[in-house]
């Protein structure tokens, strides 16, 4: 799934391991050990993207838990509304 290379082939081989990320992500090992991944920047945006959606989905599901736990916790619309002076 994941390409690897060193810290030592990072150094030489830079270009052409930003050349083959169309390919799929490259870990970089130190010490044998994962360092960094490289990505292409589309590829960082989406995985944002969906850990943001995925946040406000949990978010989400927690609030409707908490208001089947607690109905108490709702608030009648035009009690907003009126807050709000509309």
């Amino acid at each position: 799934m994941f390409r690897t290379t060193t810290v030592t082939e990072l150094r030489s081989e830079l270009a052409s391991l930003l050349d083959s990320l169309p390919e799929g992500p490259v870990v970089v090992l130190s010490r044998s050990k994962p360092a960094a991944i490289l990505m292409e920047p589309e590829m960082f945006d989406t995985l944002v993207e969906r850990i943001e959606m995925l946040e406000d989905l949990l978010d989400g599901r927690r609030a409707i838990a908490d208001y089947v736990n607690d109905g108490n916790l709702a608030v009648d619309a035009e009690e907003v509304f009126e807050g709000l002076g509309h």
